[in-house]
């Protein structure tokens, strides 16, 4: 079920992978993905969970934010894979108390592809976008630091009129 896009990741991670390096020399590498750069959104929709539910450990969103995760459990993601076979292939009986594991946890019945690799490191590899944050924080301030600079001089009408003339992507007009 795994993604075909980290196959080649999967396969090599128990056997290894010789490597010609620099150094003339045969080296037996064995891959290990340390960090996943996404922000919460795509980190929620990556784990299969529910928003708003931390990906880290199995506590709302908000309340991770306290800095006291020893409250609560981290998440067990290749269990979530064998409740969620079980809740959507296994049998009458086990299907509704799998299904309730997962919902009780706010993980949904739709695998995902870091959920069964082990060549990942668990404790990096959920890290938040900083850089996408920060360049919405700067843009953010820039629009409102010129929509009131035009509202102030009143402009603003003229720049929206502007604004909406301008294509889509002028590079490619």
């Amino acid at each position: 079920m795994c993604s075909s896009i980290f196959f080649v990741l999967l396969s090599s991670f128990n056997t290894g992978k010789l490597i010609l390096y620099a150094d003339g020399r045969m080296w037996q590498l064995y891959p290990v993905i340390c960090v996943w750069t996404a922000d919460y959104f795509e980190n929620i929709h990556l784990h299969s969970l529910k928003h708003p539910h931390c990906p880290v450990w199995e506590a709302p969103k908000w309340t991770s934010a306290d800095g006291n995760s020893s409250l609560w459990q981290s998440r067990e993601y290749r269990l979530y894979c064998e409740k969620m076979i079980l809740a959507t292939q296994g049998d009458e009986t086990g299907r509704p108390e799998a299904r309730q594991y997962l919902e009780d946890r706010a993980v949904g019945t739709s695998e995902r592809v870091f959920w069964i690799m082990e060549c990942i490191s668990r404790t990096t590899i959920i890290i938040p976008d900083i850089l996408h944050t920060v360049y919405l924080s700067i843009l953010k301030h820039w629009m409102d630091w010129v929509t009131s600079f035009f509202e102030q001089y009143s402009r603003i009408g003229r720049f929206n009129q502007l604004w909406v003339m301008r294509p889509p992507y002028p590079s490619n007009a």
